[in-house]
């Protein structure tokens, strides 16, 4: 349903200036006004409650997403994970694993996320079967989510034929590729594949990288030294990096500056990365430092990764959860805290997918969250049910109890 107007909304950083009315067209917000009772056309009553731009989960695995349900137990440790996933891999039938993605794809939307950078596993096991799965999902979900798909090689690019999977599923327009070195041998001639497929079809790299407490193991130098020696600033994007929350301050403030100056991204995953971190004497039981990284120049995303998986056998696709247990875990509860948190699940990874700016401002798209709070200020830090979602103005999802949109009268 497309929407003409939201009416008696409280926006962020609006001051006193008390409910607005947003005017929709062509996708975008048209005009911000005070609110008026002579408002035209099909109205969505916001009723004094808070309007966010609507999320994008920077990093999500659509087809490990439930696999705790049929996987069983095993011990929270990433080897152990990658082998139980591996190990289900050759026995649940696809079918199952559509029906898992689907109903991640249904939690993510009814959680107001309207974007998602999704990492489709290939394996000798399944070939290009996953991708195919999520290229059709993909299609039939495009006017209420925009999937952005990444060529995954879970269980790395040493298995035989995994060289020409990868470029198999780039070829079929698979627009990311991604990477996942600490699970090869020879993490840095897995680097070296990643990045040649990448300059091969000039797409932006997506990497799992230094997931483990141990600083001595980090790959973020090698990293920037192919970054620049591709000349591709700006395109690459890391995933977990939990060896940062283990370094001292110095090699940390040194290492958060090598990502900014290489203009490279991170995505802090915090149910997974707390989940499966923090195995030593003592363990960090920590994240990469979202607030320090921002401060660095680092464009800093939080997103969902697994949903009930052996990596991760929690979470619920709410990306204000998300943001709110990373917010615990570093304590960023003042304003400048709270405004991290929120731009880390809205602008910032809209911007690491690569798409134009959205939200509750004049002329952006008008991807929209309305939450059942009217303090917009703290929507993370109360982590609010998300009451309606808009979609480039139409109207994608609403919670049962919120009142339907007006029609515009009958002339």
């Amino acid at each position: 349903m497309l929407i003409d107007a939201i009416a008696g909304a409280r926006l962020g950083g609006q001051g006193e200036q008390g409910e607005q009315t947003l005017l929709l067209a062509g996708g975008r917000v048209a005009q911000i006004r005070a609110r008026s009772a002579s408002e035209r056309g099909c109205i969505l009553e916001a009723g004094g409650r808070a309007i966010v731009p609507a999320f994008v989960d920077a990093h999500v695995h659509l087809d490990k997403a439930f696999l705790a349900l049929h996987a069983g137990s095993c011990a929270p440790r990433l080897d152990a994970a990658i082998q139980a996933v591996a190990a289900r891999r050759e026995t649940l039938a696809l079918e199952q694993v559509r029906a898992n993605a689907e109903r991640a794809l249904g939690l993510l939307i009814r959680n107001g996320v309207v974007a998602a950078r999704v990492h489709a596993e290939i394996d000798p096991v399944v070939g290009l079967t996953l991708v195919e799965l999520q290229q059709e999902l993909a299609a039939r979900v495009a006017e209420r989510i925009e999937l952005q798909l990444v060529a995954f090689p879970q269980r790395g690019l040493e298995l035989a034929g995994m060289i020409e999977l990868m470029d198999a599923a780039l070829r079929a327009g698979v627009p990311v590729v991604g990477g996942c070195p600490y699970v090869d041998r020879d993490p840095e001639r897995h680097l070296d594949l990643v990045f040649h497929l990448a300059a091969r079809h000039d797409v932006p790299i997506d990497l799992h990288l230094d997931f483990s407490d141990e600083p001595g193991r980090s790959l973020l130098s090698l990293v920037v030294e192919r970054v620049r020696a591709h000349g591709v600033p700006g395109r690459v994007t890391l995933g977990h990096v939990t060896t940062l929350a283990a370094m001292t301050p110095e090699a940390q403030a040194a290492a958060l500056d090598l990502l900014a100056s290489a203009g490279i991204s991170l995505v802090v995953l915090p149910a997974t990365d707390l989940y499966l971190a923090g195995h030593g004497e003592p363990g960090t039981r920590s994240l990469a430092p979202i607030a320090r990284a921002r401060r660095a120049g680092v464009r800093v995303a939080i997103a969902n990764n697994n949903l009930h998986n052996p990596f991760a056998p929690f979470g619920n696709a709410s990306l204000l959860q998300a943001a709110w247990l990373a917010g615990i875990v570093q304590r960023l509860a003042d304003a400048e805290g709270r405004r991290i948190l929120l731009e880390a699940i809205t602008r910032e990874p809209a911007a690491i997918l690569g798409l134009p700016a959205h939200g509750p401002s004049e002329g952006a798209l008008a991807h929209l969250a309305l939450l059942d709070t009217h303090d917009p200020e703290h929507s993370v830090s109360l982590a609010p049910a998300v009451l309606a979602t808009l979609r480039n103005g139409c109207l994608s999802h609403r919670l049962s109890g919120v009142a339907a949109p007006s029609p515009p009268p009958a002339v």
